[in-house]
């Protein structure tokens, strides 16, 4: 589930996947207002050095936006400690029976997915070091189609829900209820082309 995408200026990375822990421009609600760069795989408080952090799984580079705060990991990030992460496009695959069919995502005319998150910033090596998970939810729309296997998809939002996301005195649920129901599924563009 979402772990190959595009990243976007100040990092223009064609193409990465959350297993070599790339940075991407991440804004948190500390500086709503700012992205900078924030490798991508949650790593947990108890990674203290880089080999560990080389060990961590593929499953931390994302979060169920509908059980962050039954995730014990994820509880104490979801007040004061969402992000937003800027994405050109991700891929995800259909599964035909063995064949997988790869599909490349996006919104139209190039438009930034504003995917919400999770960040924390922790010592690995001796060295400060921040790290985000994007947040998921059940596949909507032609998800549903090429997502045929895991049914689910990165919450892609626009601005405004961004901001709400990202607002300290909007509760986690409330902030979840907002980004979900306005959530841009609809608009995804596929190459190759599909119908929803």
């Amino acid at each position: 589930m979402c772990y190959t995408v595009g990243i976007e200026a100040p990092l223009y990375l064609p193409q990465v996947n959350a297993a070599a822990r790339p940075e991407a421009p991440v804004c948190t609600m500390e500086r709503p207002r700012q992205y900078r760069p924030i490798h991508w795989l949650l790593l947990p408080g108890n990674v203290a050095t880089s080999v560990d952090a080389a060990a961590l799984k593929i499953w931390l580079a994302n979060a169920r936006i509908e059980e962050l705060e039954r995730k014990p990991l994820y509880r104490p990030l979801i007040h004061s400690n969402r992000c937003v992460v800027r994405l050109l496009w991700f891929y995800e695959w259909r599964h035909e029976g063995t064949r997988r069919i790869k599909y490349r995502i996006s919104l139209p005319e190039g438009a930034p997915l504003l995917v919400p998150g999770l960040w924390h910033r922790t010592t690995v090596d001796g060295a400060p070091c921040e790290s985000f998970t994007l947040c998921t939810m059940e596949a909507r729309g032609v998800m549903r189609f090429i997502h045929n296997h895991g049914q689910r998809q990165p919450v892609v939002m626009d601005r405004t829900a961004a901001a709400v996301w990202l607002d300290e005195e909007t509760s986690l649920e409330d902030a979840r209820t907002h980004v979900v129901r306005e959530e841009l599924s609809h608009a995804f563009i596929t190459d190759p082309p599909q119908e929803s």
